[in-house]
Protein backbone atom coordinates (compact mmCIF):
# COMPACT_ATOMS: atom_id res chain seq x y z
CA UNK A 1 0.00 0.00 0.00
CA UNK A 2 1.24 3.39 -1.05
CA UNK A 3 1.82 5.68 1.59
CA UNK A 4 -0.44 8.83 1.42
CA UNK A 5 1.26 11.98 1.12
CA UNK A 6 -1.56 14.27 1.93
CA UNK A 7 -2.31 11.78 5.39
CA UNK A 8 1.70 12.33 6.46
CA UNK A 9 2.01 15.78 6.01
CA UNK A 10 -1.20 16.45 8.07
CA UNK A 11 0.42 14.17 10.56
CA UNK A 12 3.67 16.23 10.56
CA UNK A 13 1.72 19.71 10.67
CA UNK A 14 -0.62 17.76 13.65
CA UNK A 15 2.81 17.49 15.90
CA UNK A 16 4.54 20.64 14.74
CA UNK A 17 2.02 22.03 16.32
CA UNK A 18 0.98 20.54 19.20
CA UNK A 19 -1.76 18.34 18.43
CA UNK A 20 0.24 15.08 18.46
CA UNK A 21 -2.52 12.87 18.75
CA UNK A 22 -5.48 14.06 16.22
CA UNK A 23 -4.81 11.39 13.88
CA UNK A 24 -4.59 8.65 16.88
CA UNK A 25 -8.11 10.13 18.15
CA UNK A 26 -9.85 9.81 15.10
CA UNK A 27 -8.60 5.99 15.01
CA UNK A 28 -9.82 5.54 18.39
CA UNK A 29 -13.30 6.82 17.52
CA UNK A 30 -13.60 4.78 14.62
CA UNK A 31 -12.80 1.78 16.59
CA UNK A 32 -15.41 2.85 18.91
CA UNK A 33 -18.05 3.38 16.35
CA UNK A 34 -18.08 0.20 15.26
CA UNK A 35 -21.06 -2.17 16.12
CA UNK A 36 -18.64 -4.96 17.16
CA UNK A 37 -15.82 -3.31 19.15
CA UNK A 38 -12.65 -5.26 18.06
CA UNK A 39 -11.27 -6.00 21.84
CA UNK A 40 -7.88 -6.59 20.67
CA UNK A 41 -6.96 -3.20 18.24
CA UNK A 42 -8.55 -1.52 21.67
CA UNK A 43 -6.32 -3.16 23.59
CA UNK A 44 -3.62 -2.84 21.71
CA UNK A 45 -4.06 1.03 20.86
CA UNK A 46 -4.24 1.79 25.23
CA UNK A 47 -0.61 0.19 25.06
CA UNK A 48 0.44 2.25 22.51
CA UNK A 49 -0.77 5.75 23.09
CA UNK A 50 -2.13 8.03 25.22
CA UNK A 51 -5.98 7.33 26.07
CA UNK A 52 -8.19 10.96 25.68
CA UNK A 53 -10.16 11.20 28.83
CA UNK A 54 -13.22 11.54 27.03
CA UNK A 55 -13.41 7.70 26.15
CA UNK A 56 -11.62 7.04 29.05
CA UNK A 57 -14.99 5.74 30.87
CA UNK A 58 -16.32 3.29 27.72
CA UNK A 59 -12.87 2.06 26.62
CA UNK A 60 -11.96 0.93 30.61
CA UNK A 61 -15.72 -0.30 30.70
CA UNK A 62 -15.38 -2.42 27.27
CA UNK A 63 -11.54 -4.06 28.45
CA UNK A 64 -12.44 -4.70 31.83
CA UNK A 65 -15.75 -6.73 30.16
CA UNK A 66 -18.44 -4.45 32.08
CA UNK A 67 -19.78 -3.59 29.10
CA UNK A 68 -19.91 -6.38 25.53
CA UNK A 69 -17.83 -5.33 22.82
CA UNK A 70 -21.28 -5.36 20.67
CA UNK A 71 -23.11 -2.45 21.29
CA UNK A 72 -26.45 -3.59 20.71
CA UNK A 73 -26.63 -5.27 24.07
CA UNK A 74 -25.04 -2.03 26.05
CA UNK A 75 -28.65 -0.95 26.51
CA UNK A 76 -29.71 -4.69 27.81
CA UNK A 77 -26.25 -4.96 30.40
CA UNK A 78 -26.75 -1.03 31.31
CA UNK A 79 -30.30 -1.99 32.88
CA UNK A 80 -28.92 -4.77 34.11
CA UNK A 81 -26.33 -3.33 36.19
CA UNK A 82 -28.53 -0.65 37.75
CA UNK A 83 -30.94 -3.30 38.92
CA UNK A 84 -28.21 -5.59 40.59
CA UNK A 85 -26.78 -2.58 41.98
CA UNK A 86 -29.75 -1.31 43.26
CA UNK A 87 -30.48 -4.42 44.62
CA UNK A 88 -27.66 -5.05 46.22
CA UNK A 89 -27.75 -1.46 47.92
CA UNK A 90 -31.49 -2.02 49.29
CA UNK A 91 -30.09 -5.21 50.69
CA UNK A 92 -27.52 -3.45 52.73
CA UNK A 93 -29.74 -0.51 53.76
CA UNK A 94 -32.14 -3.72 54.82
CA UNK A 95 -29.53 -5.05 56.69
CA UNK A 96 -27.91 -2.26 58.59
CA UNK A 97 -24.94 -2.44 57.67
CA UNK A 98 -25.12 1.24 55.44
CA UNK A 99 -27.35 4.20 55.86
CA UNK A 100 -26.93 7.64 53.97
CA UNK A 101 -24.06 8.97 55.95
CA UNK A 102 -22.26 5.47 54.82
CA UNK A 103 -18.95 6.40 51.65
CA UNK A 104 -19.43 5.20 48.58
CA UNK A 105 -15.70 2.87 48.78
CA UNK A 106 -16.77 1.71 52.17
CA UNK A 107 -20.49 0.88 50.55
CA UNK A 108 -18.33 -0.72 47.44
CA UNK A 109 -16.50 -3.05 49.99
CA UNK A 110 -19.84 -4.21 51.66
CA UNK A 111 -21.46 -5.50 48.26
CA UNK A 112 -17.90 -6.90 46.89
CA UNK A 113 -17.83 -8.78 50.60
CA UNK A 114 -21.28 -9.66 49.87
CA UNK A 115 -21.08 -11.09 46.47
CA UNK A 116 -18.37 -13.22 47.70
CA UNK A 117 -20.29 -14.36 50.49
CA UNK A 118 -18.38 -13.35 53.59
CA UNK A 119 -19.99 -10.09 54.59
CA UNK A 120 -19.54 -10.07 58.35
CA UNK A 121 -21.70 -9.29 61.01
CA UNK A 122 -19.56 -7.34 62.96
CA UNK A 123 -16.73 -4.90 61.19
CA UNK A 124 -13.46 -6.15 61.73
CA UNK A 125 -10.59 -4.16 63.75
CA UNK A 126 -8.88 -4.24 60.57
CA UNK A 127 -9.65 -4.62 56.69
CA UNK A 128 -7.87 -8.32 55.14
CA UNK A 129 -4.86 -6.40 53.06
CA UNK A 130 -6.78 -7.40 49.38
CA UNK A 131 -10.13 -5.28 51.16
CA UNK A 132 -7.43 -2.70 52.26
CA UNK A 133 -6.67 -2.58 48.62
CA UNK A 134 -10.22 -2.79 47.07
CA UNK A 135 -10.59 0.67 49.26
CA UNK A 136 -8.22 2.45 47.94
CA UNK A 137 -9.17 1.29 44.42
CA UNK A 138 -12.60 1.98 45.23
CA UNK A 139 -11.69 6.08 46.41
CA UNK A 140 -9.31 6.78 43.30
CA UNK A 141 -12.51 5.49 40.90
CA UNK A 142 -14.75 7.66 42.58
CA UNK A 143 -13.37 10.75 41.93
CA UNK A 144 -12.43 9.86 38.54
CA UNK A 145 -15.81 8.65 37.23
CA UNK A 146 -19.44 9.83 37.20
CA UNK A 147 -21.94 7.23 37.63
CA UNK A 148 -22.02 5.10 40.70
CA UNK A 149 -23.39 2.24 39.62
CA UNK A 150 -20.46 1.56 36.60
CA UNK A 151 -18.21 2.80 38.99
CA UNK A 152 -18.56 -0.32 41.38
CA UNK A 153 -18.64 -2.79 38.60
CA UNK A 154 -15.41 -1.01 37.37
CA UNK A 155 -13.63 -1.63 41.11
CA UNK A 156 -15.53 -5.19 40.89
CA UNK A 157 -13.61 -6.10 37.49
CA UNK A 158 -10.33 -4.17 38.36
CA UNK A 159 -9.76 -5.32 41.84
CA UNK A 160 -10.49 -9.15 40.36
CA UNK A 161 -7.63 -8.62 37.82
CA UNK A 162 -5.30 -7.97 40.46
CA UNK A 163 -6.69 -11.05 42.46
CA UNK A 164 -6.02 -13.42 39.91
CA UNK A 165 -3.29 -15.78 40.64
CA UNK A 166 -1.92 -14.58 37.01
CA UNK A 167 -1.16 -10.94 38.40
CA UNK A 168 -0.22 -12.16 42.23
CA UNK A 169 2.18 -15.15 41.15
CA UNK A 170 4.08 -12.47 39.02
CA UNK A 171 4.43 -10.23 41.59
CA UNK A 172 7.95 -11.67 42.72
CA UNK A 173 9.51 -11.24 39.59
CA UNK A 174 8.21 -7.94 39.06
CA UNK A 175 10.00 -7.32 42.40
CA UNK A 176 13.11 -8.89 41.53
CA UNK A 177 13.18 -6.80 37.70
CA UNK A 178 12.54 -3.55 39.48
CA UNK A 179 15.46 -4.05 41.43
CA UNK A 180 17.37 -5.19 38.32
CA UNK A 181 16.65 -2.26 36.52
CA UNK A 182 17.66 0.03 39.76
CA UNK A 183 20.98 -1.32 39.67
CA UNK A 184 21.52 -0.37 36.20
CA UNK A 185 19.66 3.51 36.12
CA UNK A 186 21.15 4.50 39.96
CA UNK A 187 24.00 2.69 41.55
CA UNK A 188 24.83 4.99 44.04
CA UNK A 189 20.58 5.19 44.79
CA UNK A 190 20.78 0.96 44.74
CA UNK A 191 23.29 0.62 46.87
CA UNK A 192 22.43 3.26 49.85
CA UNK A 193 18.79 1.66 49.72
CA UNK A 194 20.91 -2.09 49.79
CA UNK A 195 22.75 -1.30 52.88
CA UNK A 196 20.20 0.48 54.72
CA UNK A 197 17.87 -1.93 54.25
CA UNK A 198 15.37 -0.13 52.73
CA UNK A 199 15.64 -2.06 48.96
CA UNK A 200 14.09 -5.09 50.77
CA UNK A 201 11.43 -3.33 52.59
CA UNK A 202 9.87 -1.26 49.54
CA UNK A 203 5.88 -1.67 49.98
CA UNK A 204 5.56 -3.62 46.28
CA UNK A 205 2.84 -5.50 46.94
CA UNK A 206 0.93 -2.69 48.17
CA UNK A 207 2.17 -0.57 44.88
CA UNK A 208 1.11 -3.33 42.94
CA UNK A 209 -1.37 -4.19 44.66
CA UNK A 210 -2.99 -0.52 44.00
CA UNK A 211 -1.57 0.56 40.95
CA UNK A 212 -0.16 3.24 43.14
CA UNK A 213 -3.56 4.42 43.84
CA UNK A 214 -2.36 5.53 47.36
CA UNK A 215 0.08 7.42 46.44
CA UNK A 216 0.25 9.32 43.22
CA UNK A 217 -2.20 11.90 42.08
CA UNK A 218 -5.20 11.42 40.25
CA UNK A 219 -4.10 12.32 36.55
CA UNK A 220 -0.95 9.75 36.89
CA UNK A 221 -3.28 6.78 38.40
CA UNK A 222 -5.61 7.27 35.68
CA UNK A 223 -2.46 6.81 32.95
CA UNK A 224 -1.04 4.07 35.09
CA UNK A 225 -3.91 2.02 35.26
CA UNK A 226 -4.74 3.01 30.78
CA UNK A 227 -1.63 0.18 30.57
CA UNK A 228 -2.73 -2.56 33.22
CA UNK A 229 -6.06 -2.42 32.01
CA UNK A 230 -5.34 -2.75 28.41
CA UNK A 231 -3.55 -5.86 29.73
CA UNK A 232 0.45 -4.66 31.37
CA UNK A 233 1.55 -5.56 34.36
CA UNK A 234 5.07 -5.28 33.34
CA UNK A 235 4.26 -1.31 33.36
CA UNK A 236 4.22 -1.37 37.12
CA UNK A 237 7.59 -1.88 37.40
CA UNK A 238 8.63 1.00 35.25
CA UNK A 239 6.59 3.47 37.38
CA UNK A 240 8.24 1.77 40.40
CA UNK A 241 11.71 2.56 39.06
CA UNK A 242 10.81 5.77 37.98
CA UNK A 243 9.28 6.84 41.12
CA UNK A 244 12.71 6.06 42.93
CA UNK A 245 14.36 7.55 40.05
CA UNK A 246 12.60 10.83 40.51
CA UNK A 247 13.03 11.11 44.08
CA UNK A 248 16.45 9.70 44.44
CA UNK A 249 17.73 13.06 46.14
CA UNK A 250 15.33 12.68 48.72
CA UNK A 251 15.37 9.30 49.56
CA UNK A 252 19.66 9.39 49.40
CA UNK A 253 19.00 11.21 53.03
CA UNK A 254 16.79 8.85 54.20
CA UNK A 255 18.40 5.87 56.39
CA UNK A 256 15.84 4.12 57.76
CA UNK A 257 12.79 1.80 56.39
CA UNK A 258 9.93 3.53 59.10
CA UNK A 259 11.12 7.35 57.20
CA UNK A 260 11.18 5.22 53.52
CA UNK A 261 7.33 4.52 54.46
CA UNK A 262 6.71 8.01 55.80
CA UNK A 263 8.08 9.26 53.01
CA UNK A 264 6.36 8.03 50.21
CA UNK A 265 3.09 8.48 52.28
CA UNK A 266 3.94 12.33 51.64
CA UNK A 267 4.96 12.39 48.13
CA UNK A 268 6.35 15.95 47.34
CA UNK A 269 4.57 17.44 44.53
CA UNK A 270 7.63 18.26 42.29
CA UNK A 271 8.08 16.13 39.19
CA UNK A 272 5.32 13.94 39.85
CA UNK A 273 3.64 15.24 36.71
CA UNK A 274 6.36 13.70 34.40
CA UNK A 275 7.05 10.42 36.79
CA UNK A 276 4.38 8.63 34.45
CA UNK A 277 5.69 10.03 31.01
CA UNK A 278 9.39 8.82 31.56
CA UNK A 279 7.77 5.23 33.02
CA UNK A 280 6.30 5.29 29.62
CA UNK A 281 9.56 6.09 27.76
CA UNK A 282 11.52 3.53 29.83
CA UNK A 283 8.63 0.88 29.36
CA UNK A 284 8.38 1.69 25.80
CA UNK A 285 12.46 1.68 24.98
CA UNK A 286 12.78 -2.17 26.72
CA UNK A 287 9.79 -3.17 24.38
CA UNK A 288 6.64 -2.57 26.19
CA UNK A 289 3.78 -4.52 27.26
Amino acid sequence: MVDDPQRNFRSHYYEKVGFRGVEEKKSLEILLKEETIALSKLQTFVLRFPLPALFRPLVWKVLLGVLPVHKDAHEFVVRQKEEQYQDMRHALVVMRYIDNNSSLPNIFLNMHQMEEGRLLLEEPEELLPADQNYVTIATRMTEMMEDEVFTFFLCEEFHRRLQEPKFKESIPQMIKRLVQYLQTEDQTLYTHMLNTGILGALPCERWFGTCFAHILPEACVQRIWDKVIAGSYRFLVFVALQLLVTFSRQLLKINNVEGMLQFFCNLPADNVDMLVTKATELWQKQGSP
